[in-house]
């Protein structure tokens, strides 16, 4: 790598981390009586519904649409779903955790396939290939992850999770509520609409939903922050580093050895293989909870591999930009 580029990163990886610090520092501090779970619930709701919608809107409208919009959400399904079997295989078929109890290896399979896409893949994208990468770590998110969110994840969290008797189970109807009800799929669609069909896009809305966007990753690194239980990484911590592993390491390794010897190493490529080594998704946690999976140990990955992140995110960068 350059040095140009090796200064740009950590121009840019440095107020993730100070971000992400800021977070916990609330947490620790609740300043103005304002708690981190509460901090935290309206921040998730304001990028939920205005900050990622806007975002979705301006970066799709502005796209320049080729093979990417294609090979994106395809490279981040086989991924995902290969991370999830393989997650299967350690922790239910080694024999080397056989105490684990099925809530328990639900949250391990969850955490080692969902990765946090957008509000950390945006920020190391974008000093790479610059403001029009923005697309990558979108389509991943909403035509990839978003998807198999709300299909594949919530099946498996409802079949090995516990749902009280008045949790709803999953079903292909629960699916499509879940996933029509969110607004980033609505701004997303939206701003396809624009750009394919050439419909209007007046000013306002478009400016309106480029301010809006620029809050969601500081938004999101926030509330990462106020998530991080660093006491949780004391407990089993042989599971946390073999899940690590999975999610940092194998995960984009299988990854880079599916699409390199299709698309080469190129800007494409390179950004599917950062995007599938992102950390554990912060909404697994929601996700747990509502199907009854262990919420305590899937935190756990996630503090594990967004703490590790930052040391194993440089090797990657060497590996393939070296």
């Amino acid at each position: 790598m350059s040095e140009h580029l090796l200064i740009s990163l950590g121009e840019s990886l440095a107020p993730i981390a100070l971000l992400i610090a800021f977070g916990y520092l609330w947490k620790l501090t609740a300043p103005g009586g304002l708690d981190a779970l509460q901090a935290r619930r309206a921040i998730n709701l304001l990028v939920m519904y205005a900050f990622y919608p806007g975002l979705a809107y301006h970066v799709v409208s502005h796209a320049r649409f080729g093979a990417d919009f294609f090979w994106v959400p395809l490279y981040t399904w086989v991924g995902l779903l290969i991370a999830a079997a393989l997650a299967w295989l350690v922790f239910a078929r080694s024999g080397l955790f056989p105490k684990l109890e099925r809530r328990q290896l639900g949250a391990l399979i969850i955490a080692c396939s969902f990765g946090n896409i957008l509000s950390i893949g945006l920020s190391v994208l974008q000093p790479l290939y610059g403001d029009e990468a923005a697309r990558f770590a979108v389509y991943a998110d909403i035509l990839g992850v978003s998807m198999l969110f709300w299909s594949f994840g919530a099946g498996l969290a409802s079949a090995w999770g516990k749902v009280d008797g008045d949790g709803e189970g999953f079903s292909l109807a629960t699916f499509l509520r879940s996933f029509l009800r969110l607004p980033p799929v609505w701004a997303f669609a939206a701003g396809f609409a624009v750009n394919l069909l050439g419909l209007p896009n007046p000013i306002v809305i478009d400016r309106t939903a480029e301010l809006l966007g620029q809050a969601a990753v500081p938004a999101m690194l926030l509330t990462i922050g106020m998530s991080l239980s660093p006491a949780a990484l004391r407990k089993r911590p042989g599971l946390l580093a073999v899940a690590c592993l999975l999610k940092l390491v194998l995960m984009p390794a299988l990854v880079a050895a599916l699409c390199l010897p299709f698309l080469g190493r190129s800007e494409l490529s390179v950004s599917i293989i950062l995007l599938a080594g992102m950390p554990t998704m912060m909404a697994t946690v929601m996700l747990s909870e509502r199907y009854g999976l262990d919420t305590e140990l899937l935190a756990s990955v996630l503090v594990a591999t967004t703490l590790l992140y930052f040391a194993v995110l440089p090797v990657w960068l060497w590996l393939l930009l070296g």
